[in-house]
């Protein structure tokens, strides 16, 4: 065995140790700076975020603020009323409430948040429209108000209840209206107050304006018109509340309304055919005529004329022309809001509804309901010029008074059957004249027989009855021609004695009583002598009249009308 320096194993541990220590020092050093480095950046990224966002937040809060200032001053020249309450409804939406985040902040939010989702973009983008909605909203809105008080102020007192009418469908409603309009053009109420209220916005920016009116029953203003309790009710001080509330931006309908107008009758009735293009009643309307023609004593060359010719208003329900149309306009109408249909059936049709009761019918119902009063109004219009009389029992054209339907006494009180039924007060319309015609001087007649004789003819059928009466008549008889049975009847004749004699007619649908007539109106004239001119004028009197008698019996034909044959009573029920 040799013997061999041994190799000294060296124990370098700790040298290595102490040299990964110095390495990972130095790493983490590194690592350090790096960070810090890091950190800084991203603190001023950070303070530049902030300063970015704030700097979009100051600048979206600036304008919102200035906008409602300008909304406001808007507004406090129109409505100062409720111009205070606007700020504070403003403030609350702008900066939110407890648990609410205002519109400044989430308008920032969209404006800064580039990784919103589509949900919370809506969520933020409806809290912006509901201040956006309720503040412009509010300061147009006033100018609904304006314009309405505006017609208020400018309204004759006349007009009231005539052209316009306070807006409700019933009496309560129409004097909320009606005191609204007051506190708005800042009136006082006599025996009352009153108070605007701005409600809270709702959920999609509603602006709401309340008018409350307090009112003291006992005040003279007031005597009277609120004593029914269960309508008004009393609050803990003994005052009448009403109170008037609407939605501005969905307001369209005013405080006063204008009222419906009634359809006029006139062009309706001549498409109908019941009256002509000037406004006269068409022949087949008249049931029959009568009258009188008589001479004035002591002036017997005069005779006071009166004609009666009875209208046939029952027939106007069976005009199917104008029953159609009143059946159009009457759905028209039922169509209506209820303060509108209320106030045209109240004031124009001086029909007053209850309009539940009314809207619990149906439809069908409703609109029969209408088109009656219209046949009704239809009847006073076309009537108003004409004579009445009471009819007789089932006497043809006869209609219920539309102004006083049942029959009164003298006291004004209702009259009832023996099995108590109120009695219909039936009547006939016709249309009358009254004149003084003076008897025709003697013609200057043609020289030649002919010519002569046709003039005398013509003059003799311009008016029939009136040349019976001129020529013939004696005081007390009377001549009257009735169309609808093409009769000429001579009324009031007397014997020698002064006793009666019966009616003496001349069938104008017989060519000879025509010829008969016109012989008996020459003979009674006096115009034709019996001299030799006289002979040749009436031999061609009779030539010419039955060479043109046919044109005499279409003249005088009888009117042909199916209403007229109508032997009963209609009264539109």
């Amino acid at each position: 065995m040799s013997y061999r320096n041994p190799e000294i194993i060296q124990d370098r541990s700790g040298e290595i140790y102490g040299q990964a220590i110095a390495n990972i020092g130095q790493s983490l050093a590194q690592g350090i700076a790096t960070g810090a480095a890091n950190r800084e950046r991203l603190r001023k990224e950070a303070d530049a975020e902030t300063k970015r966002v704030q700097g979009i937040g100051y600048q979206i809060e600036s304008k919102a603020y200035s906008n409602r200032s300008k909304n406001y001053l808007a507004l406090k020249k129109t409505e100062p009323g409720v111009a205070e309450q606007f700020n504070e409804r403003t403030e609350s939406l702008l900066r939110g409430t407890e648990g609410q985040m205002g519109a400044i902040e989430a308008n920032t939010l969209l404006a800064t948040e580039a990784n919103l989702s589509i949900d919370r973009k809506k969520e933020l983008r409806a809290i912006v429209n509901k201040y956006e909605t309720f503040s412009t909203g509010m300061v147009g809105n006033a100018g609904k108000i304006i314009a309405e008080t505006d017609l208020y102020n400018k309204t004759s007192p006349a007009d009231f209840n005539s052209k316009y009418r306070w807006a409700g469908a019933d009496e309560k409603e129409r004097y909320s209206s009606q005191f609204a309009a007051a506190a708005f053009s800042n009136q006082e109420i006599p025996g009352g107050r009153t108070e605007k209220i701005l409600q809270d916005p709702g959920e999609n920016g509603e602006n709401v304006v309340t008018v409350k009116t307090y009112l003291d029953p006992n005040d003279i203003a007031n005597k009277g018109l609120f004593d029914d309790e269960e309508m008004y009710p009393r609050n803990e001080n003994g005052e009448v509340v009403l109170e008037w509330s609407k939605d501005l931006n969905k307001w369209d309908e005013g405080l006063l309304e204008e009222i419906e107008a009634v359809p006029d009758s006139i062009e309706i009735f001549k498409t109908a055919g019941i009256t002509d293009e000037k406004g006269g009643f068409s022949d087949d309307q008249f049931l029959n005529i009568s009258g009188s023609s008589d001479k004035i004593e002591g002036i017997g060359q005069y005779s006071q004329v009166k004609t009666s010719k009875d209208v046939n208003v029952s027939g106007w329900a069976s005009n199917k022309v104008l029953q159609d149309d009143i059946k159009s306009k009457a759905a028209g109408l039922q169509g209506m809001r209820d303060e509108e249909l209320s106030s045209f059936l109240s004031v124009k049709m001086k029909y007053p509804i209850d309009m539940k009761e009314f809207r619990s019918k149906t439809t069908q119902d409703q609109e029969a309901i209408i088109a009656y009063e219209l046949n009704q109004e239809f009847i006073i219009q076309k009537t108003s010029g004409l004579n009445s009389r009471d009819a007789k029992e089932g006497e043809p054209g006869a209609v219920l008074d539309p102004e006083s339907p049942y029959k009164v006494d003298q006291n004004g009180d209702q009259i009832k059957d023996s099995e108590g039924n109120l009695i219909g007060n039936y009547k006939i319309y016709s249309e009358g004249t009254e004149n003084i015609k003076g008897t025709p001087q003697a013609p200057t007649l043609p020289e030649n027989p002919n010519d002569a004789a046709q003039s005398l003819i013509d003059d003799f059928f311009e008016d029939p009855a009136q040349s019976y009466s001129t020529f013939r008549g004696n005081v007390g008889e009377t001549a009257v021609y009735d169309e609808a049975q093409g009769e000429m009847r001579i009324s009031g004749l007397t014997n020698s004695d002064g006793s009666p004699v019966e009616d003496e007619v001349f069938n104008f649908n017989d060519k000879n009583d025509i010829a008969m007539f016109a012989q008996l109106l020459l003979d009674s004239s006096g115009y034709v002598g019996k001299d030799a001119e006289g002979r040749k004028i009436r031999k061609e009197f009779t030539k010419n009249m039955r060479k043109n008698i046919d044109k005499y019996l279409k003249q005088f034909k009888r009117v042909d009308n199916e209403t007229v044959a109508q032997n009963k009573k209609y009264d539109f029920n």
